[in-house]
């Protein structure tokens, strides 16, 4: 981190000013809920505006209102297949790709948890990596792409994992996002909008030539590592959020690219009270836009972490919402808000789903299908064994 600074990032929290706000009250559905949010007509579209002064009450939302049926998939146990700690994971239909952790490189399984190979390799020479920040799975394509933290290609791999050539970048790319298009052989890359940046968002072929490009503008940002770009994937558009903490937090929007007209589209942000704009993160789902917020708590003269964690959701449609917490009701355990790529997951090493478990099972008036759905995987789990994925398809 730039100056020495060390940010604990990510789904991070709320202010306790902002928590007492919210009361205990608990509601199950939506439709209860206030409008929070207006659609605002620009000339690049429509954007929907979150207030979080109408935000008064805490939701439970069930994953089950999201998504599909919840699969659990317990990975290989092969010494080759161990994930190590946390790690991202990526879902499509038949495979999952797990991101590397340390001297761990990516890992590709099938949706059945078995093991099919290494990609790559922990490293500095070809086809190896270190710190990675960014990923695709193609599997129409039968590609992995693999971006580093400051990278200047993307490296790429079939489903086997052979290695195949790689993707020059135009630029250097410090904290990377991408899609690579195989069909029509191109390239959307995003960085952080850094002072002195060129560009911000740009379009390029596989062998690094540059068509087209968007500069940082109004969104330029100190030269500072602690600042994130953020996307989900979780629709057909190319989604974009620039999380900038560092000197100060600054107002922003979730953005989708527009390639025919080359420009940042806003079409979420959220307006906030207090005197000080809080750290805060968007999520695009196919049917609604989630939030968090939360502000920095200096720990030592140089480190940061962030408070207590808390969320909030609106509908696209009818712009009801409130702050929430996610409810795993499959398994009736609490769930990280965690969707990219059309998918929920949670990547679980087995002794930590296993005490969740448990805990549910301790509950009053558990449903006997719940309780049959824990029984069956308490069962299935092997606690010296490898992590346990946790995934269901978002509702369209």
């Amino acid at each position: 981190m730039v100056s020495g600074k060390t940010m604990i990032l990510g789904m991070m929290g709320i202010a306790c000013s902002l928590l007492m706000a919210c009361s205990s009250k608990q509601k199950e559905y939506l439709g209860e809920m206030p409008v929070i949010a207006e659609k605002v007509t620009l000339p690049t579209g429509d954007l929907i505006v979150c207030d979080l002064a109408k935000a008064t009450d805490t939701l439970d939302v069930p994953l089950s209102m999201l998504t599909e049926e919840l699969q659990i998939v317990p990975l290989d146990n092969r010494d080759e297949a161990l994930v190590g700690g946390w790690v991202r994971t990526t879902v499509s239909d038949n495979y999952i790709l797990v991101s590397n952790n340390r001297q761990v490189p990516y890992k590709l399984f099938g949706r059945d948890g078995k093991f099919i190979c290494s990609v790559g390799s922990f490293g500095q020479g070809p086809n190896e990596y270190q710190l990675t920040y960014a990923e695709q799975l193609d599997e129409a394509h039968n590609r992995i792409y693999i971006m580093s933290w400051n990278a200047e290609k993307i490296l790429v791999f079939d489903l086997k994992g052979n290695p195949q050539p790689y993707i020059p970048l135009n630029t250097r790319v410090p904290k990377g996002k991408f899609r690579v298009n195989t069909a029509d052989s191109t390239v959307i890359v995003t960085k952080l909008p850094f002072e002195g940046s060129a560009e911000m968002v740009w379009v390029q072929d596989m062998h690094g030539n540059r068509k087209q490009s968007i500069a940082p503008g109004h969104l330029m940002a100190p030269r500072d590592f602690s600042n994130e770009v953020m996307d989900a994937h979780n629709t057909s558009a190319y989604d974009v959020m620039f999380l900038i903490i560092m000197p100060e937090a600054k107002q922003d929007s979730l953005y989708h690219y527009n390639l025919e007209k080359n420009r940042l589209e806003p079409r979420f942000t959220a307006l906030f009270t207090g005197e000080r704009i809080p750290w805060h993160g968007y999520t695009e789902l196919p049917r609604h836009f989630m939030g968090d917020v939360s502000f920095p708590v200096q720990v030592s003269e140089t480190s940061f972490q962030g408070s207590a964690p808390a969320y909030y959701i609106v509908d696209k449609t009818t712009l009801k919402g409130n702050f929430m917490r996610l409810k795993n009701d499959f398994l009736h355990i609490s769930a990280w808000p965690s969707f990219s790529n059309g998918y929920y997951t949670a990547n679980m090493e087995p002794m930590t789903l296993k005490e969740q478990l448990e805990e549910a099972l301790k509950e009053e008036n558990l449903d006997e299908s719940v309780q049959a759905r824990i029984k069956a995987c308490l069962s299935s789990l092997d606690e010296n064994g490898n992590n346990v994925i946790l995934l269901a398809k978002l509702k369209n």
